[in-house]
């Protein structure tokens, strides 16, 4: 509120609500310091949550209580009113102060933060930074000795002082035993105030997920399919770690590390292979949530620099008003699937799980798998499936890794010394047609030539009649040896 009274000293608080309590508190001492000088009755201090009405619109009386104030007063934390631009324009055009520095002119900022990052809306006004001198003690908030003469000289001290006695509000002549302790007490408890106002802030905070967010700017195609490559791809070092990445963090801006997702993509790609499934994977869910459509499971994983496996999962996805897009990512450690009980039991029953995944995913219906690599298929069909084919075999390769089914060993102790050579041969057999076939993969299945076309076909159809032939002699075998075992 405001009186028209021209006696009155009019004071104006401008704060974010976040920061109540410093504005309330800055209200209080003034008060304070009136009723030991000319009276309360002589000061009128405008908060908007007390001066405004319920119902009543907010304009009209703003507007009023900028044109009869005398000093504006701007509160800066990490917080800003949203209205604060709008106050200072409309307090200087009702109240030019013509002839006046800026700084020199009743509108004071109190902020607590480096003065860059201040709006520029103050830039040339009068900014006070406060800052506690001392710890405060709320048993004994009174300032002695050579505190009480710091907080009296304060900048906070000082804007005290100029405001009182800009009107005669409470001056040392009202009281000269008291004047000076009464202003440093006032001082010392709204610098208290704005480390009340802090105190729900975070001391520290540490991701318990490895995670990333990837940001994409605009203009950005509303359908788009790929994750630009220019996109923005940031998180926590634990993150980075598990892709095997030792990013630097951006010291200046103390932000985390960060890499664009074309420059993700080039680190992680192995040579002779077509695409990363994880983030084939990840980018058709984000397409997916950009359209607003529900994301397809989180079936693809990914094998972490610390030789564990991982899921990608999009948790959340925000849209900015300049097009800005921000997904949510989490890099989630799978269960351990291990079997527990008898050791050779349970990886015979491993390799029986994986025989079966193969045979099932591939060699079941032998002539439709064939058939997805066949001429006739369209282009975008053939892709699709070249591309199906490396999510299924690093699904299954990964799916081994969490089993356990990595540890060639072991499994050669299953199977029992007679079948080591055997075992052995299953896995040397693999990793040779594994590797003809990566080597014989182009980096991309995108615009494939005629004649490119036919080698990829004939390279992934000799791949999977080797692997046939292995896998069903191995199958035969994991059968016979955990029915063996089963009748122990």
């Amino acid at each position: 509120m405001t009186n028209p009274n021209p006696n009155t000293t009019n004071t104006f608080i401008s704060y974010a609500h976040e920061d109540a309590i410093i504005a309330e508190e800055i209200e209080r001492q003034f008060k304070e310091l009136a009723g030991k000088g000319k009276g309360r009755a002589l000061l009128a201090a405008f908060l908007d949550t007390k001066s405004i009405p319920p119902g009543f619109k907010f304009k009209p009386i703003i507007d009023a209580a900028l044109k009869q104030t005398d000093w504006l007063i701007a509160v800066f934390t990490d917080h800003q009113s949203v209205y604060v631009g709008y106050e200072i324009g409309i307090y200087s055009f009702e109240n030019p102060h013509d002839g006046i520095p800026l700084d020199k002119k009743p509108v004071i900022c109190l902020h607590d933060i480096d003065q860059n990052k201040l709006p520029g809306v103050v830039e040339g006004y009068n900014t006070t930074l406060v800052t506690p001198i001392e710890t405060y003690d709320a048993k004994n908030p009174f300032p002695a000795g050579e505190d009480f003469q710091v907080w009296y000289e304060s900048p906070v001290g000082i804007f005290l002082q100029t405001v009182c006695n800009s009107k005669n509000l409470y001056t040392a002549n009202d009281n000269p035993a008291e004047y000076a302790s009464d202003i440093a007490k006032a001082a010392k408890e709204i610098c208290y105030a704005f480390t009340l106002a802090r105190r729900e802030e975070p001391l520290w905070e540490a991701p318990v997920q490895a995670g990333l967010e990837i940001t994409i700017y605009p203009p950005a195609n509303e359908e788009f399919k790929r994750i630009p490559e220019n996109s923005v791809l940031m998180g926590s070092s634990r993150a980075f770690d598990i892709l095997g990445l030792r990013l630097p963090l951006s010291i200046a801006g103390g932000q985390p590390p960060r890499v664009s997702w074309g420059e993700l993509k080039e680190k992680l790609l192995r040579p002779h292979r077509a695409n990363i499934p994880w983030m084939d994977k990840l980018e058709i869910n984000v397409a997916l949530a950009a359209a607003l459509l529900s994301p397809e499971p989180d079936d693809v994983t990914l094998k972490g620099s610390d030789d564990k496996i991982y899921r990608a999962i999009l948790t959340r996805h925000k849209l900015f008003k300049n097009g800005m897009r921000r997904f949510y990512v989490f890099l989630v450690e799978t269960f351990d699937r291990r079997f527990v009980g008898d050791q050779q039991s349970s990886m015979l029953l491993i390799a029986l799980t994986l025989a079966s995944r193969w045979r099932f995913t591939f060699f079941e219906k032998w002539h439709e798998t064939l058939m997805k690599f066949d001429p006739a298929r369209s282009e975008k069909e053939f892709r699709d499936a070249c591309t199906q084919l490396e999510h299924n075999m690093e699904w299954m390769e990964h799916e081994g890794v969490e089993l356990g089914a990595d540890n060639e060993d072991a499994m050669v102790a299953a199977f029992g010394l007679e079948n080591k050579a055997r075992v052995q041969r299953f896995y040397s057999d693999y990793y040779k047609v594994k590797n003809k076939l990566d080597g014989e993969l182009p980096e991309t299945f995108e615009d494939l030539k005629p004649e490119a076309r036919e080698k990829i076909r004939a390279a992934i159809v000799e791949f999977l009649t080797s692997i046939k032939e292995d896998n069903a002699e191995f199958l035969k075998l994991c059968i016979e040896k955990y029915a063996e075992k089963m009748r122990e």
